[in-house]
């Protein structure tokens, strides 16, 4: 019999699942959708390097010519791999388990990576902006002191000043949804179908989602991104959002510690 697989992922308060990570939770929906047995062991962002290193996770990058470690990473006792990145982590399990649901084909693999580069190069900083204030009510208190040296460091700005109301935050929400919008463009070449590759969900689906996930637990339901988020595109998001329905959860000894 199997063994259940561990996911690394960041605690935090804002949502009852703890789970926030848009990173991390790319590497959730893959282990949903695939329907993999894994648990949640929780990190805080102090931490996260010297967890990496003790299971033997590969820094995914670096900065200032030093390693950086981050989350996601996964450890399965199946084979022993350890893999750190989500779409690296997409890969190993559509290699290791190729009897699920396969996310990165090989023949698009390489359109994916690109995709996945394009979206996010042009998304995930204006998310971030968006969402700071928010985050500082999510994190825990040993990580919000990390994650808010982190981010002042990178904007040159106090986490409180990032995305004021008025035009500045406007044109962050326009690249958002001018982004949303070409992502749109694109999957509506498809003849049928809500995902990027048609009726068949991919990697490509789960970048999208992890981004508005991220959206939806720092800003909330109610939010007027979040109501827009649903209504652009002819609903399109809204659609995709409620085909995800199912692989939108976390484990249940995952919900239990921490």
């Amino acid at each position: 019999m199997s063994q259940t697989l561990i996911l690394y992922d960041i605690p935090g308060t804002a949502s009852p699942a703890k789970a926030w990570s848009p990173n991390v939770w790319k590497a959730r929906f893959a282990l949903n959708i695939k329907g993999i047995p894994y648990r949640t062991v929780w990190v805080e962002y102090p931490d996260i390097a010297d967890v990496c290193k003790t299971i033997g996770a590969e820094p995914t990058g670096t900065r200032f010519g030093k390693p950086v470690y981050t989350l996601p990473a996964i450890q399965d006792p199946n084979t022993g791999a350890v893999v750190a990145d989500s779409f690296k982590i997409a890969a190993y399990l559509d290699a290791a388990y190729p009897n699920t649901i396969p996310l990165l084909p090989d023949e698009t693999r390489a359109f994916q990576a690109m995709f996945l580069q394009t979206f996010e190069d042009n998304v995930i900083w204006a998310i971030l902006q968006l969402v700071a204030r928010p985050m500082m009510n999510q994190l825990l208190p040993r990580s919000l002191v990390y994650w808010r040296d982190g981010a002042e460091k990178a904007f040159g700005n106090k986490v409180e000043e990032l995305a004021p109301e008025g035009p500045e935050r406007d044109a962050l929400w326009k690249q958002v949804v001018d982004n949303l919008g070409a992502a749109h463009k694109w999957a509506s070449e498809n003849p049928t179908g809500v995902f990027m590759m048609g009726d068949k969900v991919s990697f490509a689906d789960i970048v999208i989602m992890a981004e508005l996930q991220w959206l939806k637990t720092m800003n909330g339901v109610e939010s007027k991104e979040w109501k827009e988020v649903m209504e652009v595109n002819g609903g399109r998001w809204a659609r995709l959002a409620e085909a995800f329905t199912n692989w939108q959860r976390v484990d249940e000894e995952g919900l239990r510690s921490m």
